[in-house]
């Protein structure tokens, strides 16, 4: 049976499951089209309304490429969704699909080639990023005139700091995956072929994890990012004090006074 440009699969962890989501038009190096962001789109919307998935992956097949962007011959159908006039908001879809929403839980994005354009956008809404040697990253849309309209300009300052991002957005040069890991775009280099099954183990791990506590800190880390440092403790104690008398919380310390001990691998 043939898979469709972009396909989910869902694994079950305890009490909740990682949204896999998986790119599929290897013959284009996994650009975008028009029914690959309508369908990412949906995926983006399902994982951020469903308190039972609790990581999302998102990844693609074979070894050449995570993304290669936009498609450049349906430009325009992309061009137009753009204008999220369906959807609020907070949540629009993007050209690229659902890069309008801020994700509150875990993202894991893994990339074993290359990461050009729109998909090195989609790359960086990963909150862990991981790489395989191959891989290398450029705002390469640059060379065409077509703008970053999927979060590029917003998440790669936020990443590395206006010195490194700046670099990248104007010029569009190529970095492989050690530079990138060098400056903070990457965070953990696995070895060829492996960043899907590294990509899972971390997910199944960020399961076992308390989720009321784990979602706090995100939400603090993110939204109290470029506030006042007094403003950013206020939302700090605003999204954690509610948390200190979560059932989540109860039985995570319970467990560590059970002697159950737990790192991060």
């Amino acid at each position: 049976m043939t898979r469709p440009p972009v396909y989910d699969i869902v694994h079950t962890v305890g009490e909740g499951s990682i949204l896999e989501i998986v790119l599929n038009r290897p013959d284009v190096h996994h650009a975008i089209d028009g029914e690959s962001a309508d369908i990412l789109a949906e995926l983006w919307r399902r994982y951020w309304e469903d308190d039972g998935l609790w990581v999302a992956i998102l990844r693609s097949e074979g070894d050449k490429a995570f993304c290669a962007g936009a498609d450049l011959k349906g430009l325009e159908s992309l061009a137009s969704l753009s204008s999220g006039t369906n959807i609020p908001d907070d949540r629009r879809q993007g050209p690229m699909g659902g890069t309008r929403i801020v994700q509150g839980k875990p993202v894991i994005t893994a990339s074993q080639g290359y990461t050009y354009a729109g998909g090195l956008e989609l790359f960086c809404h990963g909150h862990i990023r991981i790489a395989e040697p191959a891989a290398t990253f450029s705002v390469a849309c640059r060379r065409w005139g077509v703008p970053l309209v999927d979060g590029g300009t917003v998440y790669l300052p936020r990443l590395l700091g206006w010195g490194t991002a700046l670099p990248l957005i104007i010029t569009g040069q190529r970095i492989s995956t050690e530079r990138a890991m060098q400056i903070g775009l990457v965070w953990e280099v696995v070895p060829p072929g492996q960043s899907r099954e590294r990509a899972l183990h971390m997910a199944r791990q960020l399961c076992e994890l308390p989720q009321d506590c784990l979602r706090a800190d995100l939400a603090s880390a993110i939204h109290g990012f470029d506030l006042p440092i007094e403003e950013a403790l206020r939302l700090e104690a605003k999204n954690t004090l509610p948390v200190m008398h979560s059932e989540s919380t109860r039985r995570g310390v319970q467990n560590f006074l059970d002697g159950g001990r737990f790192w991060f691998e």
